[in-house]
């Protein structure tokens, strides 16, 4: 864990101090329990203890410091704005995967990509995929390819897969990460590429990515509330 955090902390310039709680007082670790329940639910995810799950907050919400690392991530000004390991839905993030991603993808891109509704968008997709199409089942997700990972495998009726790139926002990059995923998991799986269907699920699009998505032969499929009563 410390290696990571140096090579971010040189790569990137990122600021990481390592604290051990066992030496903090109580004021200071109530500071810290505060600051994490501080954080939106929908983008720090579940974090009182579940299952099997390690998670920074026990069913008592008290910190779990017997054998949770807690990674708490704060902005320039000394906000708190995410913290690890934490499960959103079905997908579970411990501190070694964050600090991994953040050490490639830099704080502001990793932040930028993962957009606030990315992760509910998936759980509500791998608890109901017959949102988008009758049929659908879930197959799983964070499904790891030479080309990067994929956010949700899907199953249709036919046995057909569908890989599924989640977007708050779609965008033309957006169609050409789900087709570089397909291309990367047919050469590791060795499943031939045209058996497979791509799409980008999304809150908003605009610009040109409808006509991208035509000419590359990607779905689009855009989430939306219907008022009903």
């Amino acid at each position: 864990m410390k290696k990571l955090s140096a090579e971010a902390s040189k790569k990137w310039g990122v600021k990481v101090r390592f604290i051990d709680a066992s030496r903090l007082s109580k004021d200071r670790l109530e500071g810290f329990k505060s600051a994490i329940r501080s954080i939106p639910p929908q983008v720090r995810g579940r974090i009182v203890s579940s299952g099997n799950y390690r998670l920074p907050l026990s069913n008592g919400r008290n910190l779990n410091l017997a054998n949770t690392p807690i990674a708490l991530i704060y902005n320039g000004s000394g906000e708190p704005i995410d913290v690890y390991p934490h499960l959103m839905g079905t997908f579970y993030m411990d501190v070694e995967e964050f600090m991994t991603r953040l050490l490639g993808e830099g704080p502001s891109g990793y932040f930028t990509t993962r957009g606030l509704l990315e992760d509910p968008l998936k759980k509500i997709l791998a608890d109901a995929p017959n949102m988008l199409e009758e049929g659908l089942e879930y197959v799983g997700c964070e499904a790891e390819t030479p080309a990067g990972i994929i956010d949700l495998l899907l199953r249709d009726k036919e046995g057909r897969l569908l890989i599924v790139e989640v977007e708050t926002t779609a965008s033309d990059s957006a169609v050409s990460q789900v087709c570089r995923l397909a291309s990367g998991y047919s050469k590791a799986s060795g499943k031939p590429l045209d058996s497979m269907r791509k799409a980008v699920v999304c809150v908003n699009c605009g610009g040109s990515v409808v006509d991208t998505c035509r000419g590359a032969e990607v779905e689009l499929y855009r989430v939306r509330c219907e008022r009903i009563a």
